[in-house]
């Protein structure tokens, strides 16, 4: 994360529409990591970023409209870290599912919101995010798999169906400590949950 930006200095270039909407996520990142997002106001958001509430709804149509642009944002680098672990082979696919999976939940924290709480049609919204994400994580996994299959490195292929379920709850699991304040324990857990990604699907 950036450092925090102050308020433009006069006489300097106003910001591209752009660095606009760039500068209200890195405040926001900011300002969730410091309070849950319930007590986080756009107020809040805005000071941090040294911008006014007007250019906060010229760019979102509310906080929660923010978060899920944040979810989706995480969502992207969480699968594009998983794809590069995937591509750099390792000699131990064990210990290549065991790297994914750590950058799985050392990224995971920062979607680790309480979305019971986000209701209506942002809330749908946030819900159909992380449904993409695990998808598209299970599509990553699942290629995986087949590739260790078709090398003679797994004894089967598994179907897709096993795959989804699978990542769906360890994604669950994880979402849940984090934002239960359970880091420490989700953590002491990753080799079981290597373990059952190798043993369930191979």
């Amino acid at each position: 994360m950036s450092t925090t930006p102050g308020r433009r200095a006069r006489g300097r270039p106003a910001l591209s529409e752009h660095d606009q909407r760039r500068r209200l996520v890195e405040a926001a990142w900011r300002v969730f990591e410091q309070e849950s997002e319930e007590r986080v106001t756009v107020a809040d958001i805005v000071r941090e970023a040294g911008m006014s509430s007007r250019s906060f709804y010229q760019h979102f149509s509310s906080k929660e409209d923010l978060i899920a642009h944040l979810v989706e944002e995480v969502g992207g680098e969480i699968l594009r870290a998983i794809e590069a672990d995937f591509e750099t082979p390792l000699a131990d696919p064990v210990a290549q599912t065991a790297r994914a999976l750590g950058t799985f939940l050392e990224l995971l924290p920062s979607v680790a919101i309480d979305l019971t709480r986000l209701e209506g049609t942002i809330g749908g919204r946030v819900v159909r995010l992380r449904q993409r994400v695990v998808r598209a994580l299970t599509d990553v996994v699942h290629a995986h798999l087949v590739k260790l299959h078709a090398a003679g490195e797994a004894p089967r292929s598994p179907e897709r169906a096993e795959v989804e379920v699978l990542v769906a709850g360890i994604a669950e699991l994880g979402i849940r400590c984090y934002s239960e304040g359970r880091r420490q324990e989700l953590l002491a857990l990753q080799p079981a949950l290597v373990r059952l990604l190798v043993r369930g699907l191979t």
